[in-house]
Order: structure tokens, then C-alpha cells, then sequence
């Protein structure tokens, strides 16, 4: 009958009681996550340090943080040397889904930060492209080699250039060189003709919009456009508007899902966190995975990224002899986007990428630049990231 008591009760504490060892300490410290998440989040933004330790219920908890400490250091030395207005980078392990690096820049004061990196305060502009084409592959069986037409500058998004009325001026591409080469047009006219709002936001959910994509930590939810007309579904398939606002760790868990063949997993800044005077742990990170897209789709996704390095809006920064030669044994995709707006206000220049060995042992990792130009231009957004990727295969991994 003891025995059947203790069983009991050990069944009652493991329901009862969250992220608990009881072997470690039987007082059966009560951890509630949602405020333990209130109570970091509130430390790690209310402060431009990294707390090792904060106060929550009158314990003092340690906490390891997933950054990789010489990768950080790099990252910051690059930002500094070229001095951009406002710069913003994430690295993020796709196998793991921690976070390697998460820092910002600001020129005027000339600080090292991290909010901008958390901030959904930036429009979105061609990144969206990624979610929009996702929906094309998976919902409406659109190929790479699927073709449309299109009038105009590719850039732009006027309402005629919607309508399907060819001339002598009209012009023919493949769904894949438009994505390479971010064409509004053939994602507006694609949007209208295969896709609908619910649909296109029921895949950008998925991607993660409209929730908090973080473990543990709180930030902005990305937010989606919502002007619900079939020029509205154009701008909004193409990012060709100031609504869409995401973060950089954000755009860095896009380009991450297609390198993970089609599956988010929910990024993590926090290895674990332990009481400091007992060493008890308080909280660790576990992989939260869910199935975005099928492997399949992710596949024909990965052939537009790869497009968009070799031959679209990112070659320029790739396609020098040395840069193929140091990186001739990691393949890289990625989509670009610009747009003026966002706060802080200025022409973003956005890159977000992956970037996966060859000989396949790994994912790899997604890097996601954010660069904000107000009166002059100091870098591209891919030739920092390009920096990065070439730092990471030959000194970090």
C-alpha cells in the first residue's frame, strides 16, 4: 500500500510541477514558464547587456546563452568597420535552432546592440517572396519552370501591370527567374490567379507570423499586410508594401525552414537557465519542431534560393573566383528585399540566407542581414552575410 502511495504522489508532482529535477532538489520549486519569460524577457530588453543572472522569486538564476562567442566577435568587428547607419545580424545553427549570433549597430552613437535584432518594426519587402512561393509550390503545384507574363518594369506593381491583356511589349519568364530576380509583377499576377488571403496567410502563420517564434524568450510577433482587394493580394504576395514587418531572427528562421527541408524549428537564445546557488535547473532548451511545408516543396524552394545566389539579386556578391573557391563545398541560397520605411525609418537592404555543407552531415546555418541606409550606402546586405559565411566554414565549423 506504500508503495502505491509513493507512486502516487511522484505521479501528482510530475503533473503539478514544470522544468523540476526532483533528484536535485525535493523542496519542489515551482516554476511557472510564462512568467519565468515575462521576468527574462523584461531583464534582457530593459538593459543593453546580456544578464548572466536575474532575480525571479527570490532566487538569483544563471543563464548560458547559445551565442558563439569568437563568431559574435567577428560579426561586431565587420559591423563596426563599415559603419552603416543601422545594421542588424542573425546566425542561426538549423540543426539545433540556437541562436549563434544576434547583435545590431548603430552609427550615430556608435553602440553594439541586440533589440533592433528582436524588433519586428522592419517591412518585410521581397523576403516575403519566400512565404508567397512556398504557397505557389506546395498549394497551387507552381514549378520552376512554370511561365508567366508580365508587362513593365519588374519592380514595380501598377495595376495595369495586373491585368492579363498581352501586347507587343509583353515579356515571358519562368516562375523561377522571377523569384531570382524578385519580380513584383509575376508574384502579383501568381498571387491573383492561383492564391487567395486566407491561403497566403494560413502559410505565412505557419511560417510563423502573427505568434511569438522564440522559445522561452517574449518578442514582437511579425506582423501580416491586410487590405483585403485583389491589389491588396498582390502587394501583399509580393512585399511590395510597408506592413508586413518581421525581425532579423525572423528572416533568419524563413531561410531556416527551407534548409530543414520544409520544418521550423522555434529558435532558442537560452541553453538552459540554473539556480546560481545550487546549480538546480530551472529551465533547458528542447527542439520544438513543426512540419511547414512537405520536403518536396522545400526541395523546389531550395532551387529558387539557390537561383536567387548564382544568378539573381544576390550573384554579384557571391561570384567572384575566390568567393567560389573558399565556399566550393557549401551550397547557398537566399532571397534579398528592399524597401523604404520600418523603424528606424530608412531603405532597407535585406538578406536572408542558408548555407549547408555539401557532404550533407549538417544543416548548416541561415544568416539574415538587415542593413538600414538613410544617406549613403557602406555595404550590400549579401556581401556581409557572404563575410560571414566564409568566416563560419573556416573558422568556426
Amino acid at each position: 500500500m506504500s508503495r502505491i502511495i509513493f507512486i502516487c504522489m511522484l505521479i501528482f508532482s510530475f503533473s503539478s510541477f514544470a522544468n523540476l529535477n526532483l533528484f536535485k532538489d525535493f523542496s519542489l520549486l515551482k516554476i511557472e514558464k510564462d512568467s519565468l519569460s515575462e521576468k527574462l524577457s523584461h531583464e534582457f530588453f530593459g538593459t543593453e547587456d546580456w544578464p548572466e543572472y536575474f532575480n525571479y522569486n527570490h532566487k538569483v538564476l544563471a543563464v548560458d546563452y547559445t551565442v558563439k562567442k569568437d563568431l559574435n566577435d567577428y560579426i561586431i568587428k565587420e559591423l563596426k568597420r563599415y559603419g552603416s547607419a543601422y545594421a542588424s545580424v542573425v546566425v542561426l545553427d538549423n540543426d539545433s535552432g540556437k541562436i549563434l549570433s544576434a547583435v545590431d549597430y548603430t552609427r550615430s552613437t556608435r553602440k553594439i546592440g541586440k533589440n533592433l535584432t528582436f524588433s519586428a518594426t522592419n517591412p518585410a519587402a521581397s523576403v516575403f517572396k519566400v512565404i508567397t512561393a512556398a504557397d505557389l509550390v506546395e498549394n497551387a503545384q507552381i514549378v520552376d519552370n512554370s511561365e508567366f507574363n508580365f508587362n513593365g518594369k519588374s519592380t514595380t506593381l501598377y495595376k495595369y501591370q495586373l491585368k492579363n491583356k498581352p501586347n507587343r511589349w509583353t515579356r515571358t519568364t519562368t516562375f523561377e527567374k522571377a523569384f531570382a530576380r524578385s519580380n513584383n509583377v509575376v508574384f502579383g499576377k501568381a498571387a491573383i490567379n492561383y492564391l487567395n488571403h486566407d491561403s497566403l496567410k494560413s502559410m505565412a502563420r505557419k511560417f510563423g507570423f502573427d505568434q511569438n517564434i522564440m522559445q522561452l524568450m517574449d518578442i514582437g510577433d511579425s506582423k501580416l499586410f491586410d487590405k483585403d482587394t485583389e491589389y491588396g493580394l498582390a502587394e501583399f504576395a509580393s512585399g511590395f508594401n510597408k506592413q508586413t514587418l518581421i525581425s532579423p531572427v525572423h528572416g533568419a528562421l524563413i531561410a531556416s525552414v527551407i534548409a530543414n527541408d520544409g520544418v521550423m524549428k522555434k529558435p532558442t537564445l537560452v541553453n538552459k537557465i540554473v539556480q546560481k546557488d545550487n546549480q538546480l535547473l530551472i529551465w533547458e532548451s528542447q527542439e520544438q519542431r513543426s512540419r511547414v511545408l512537405s520536403q518536396s516543396s522545400a526541395e523546389e524552394m531550395k532551387k529558387l534560393m539557390e537561383l536567387t545566389v548564382s544568378k539573381g539579386t544576390a550573384r554579384s556578391a557571391f561570384n567572384k573566383w575566390r568567393t567560389r573557391r573558399r565556399l566550393k563545398d557549401v551550397t547557398i541560397g537566399g532571397k534579398t528585399g528592399t524597401i523604404t520605411g520600418g523603424v528606424p525609418f530608412g531603405k532597407r537592404d535585406w538578406f536572408v540566407s542558408y548555407a549547408m555543407p555539401k557532404n550533407g552531415e549538417s544543416k548548416g546555418i541561415s544568416v539574415c542581414v538587415m542593413i538600414v541606409n538613410v544617406k549613403k550606402w557602406y555595404i550590400k546586405s549579401p556581401v556581409l552575410a557572404k563575410n560571414i559565411i566564409e568566416y563560419y566554414y573556416s573558422n568556426i565549423n
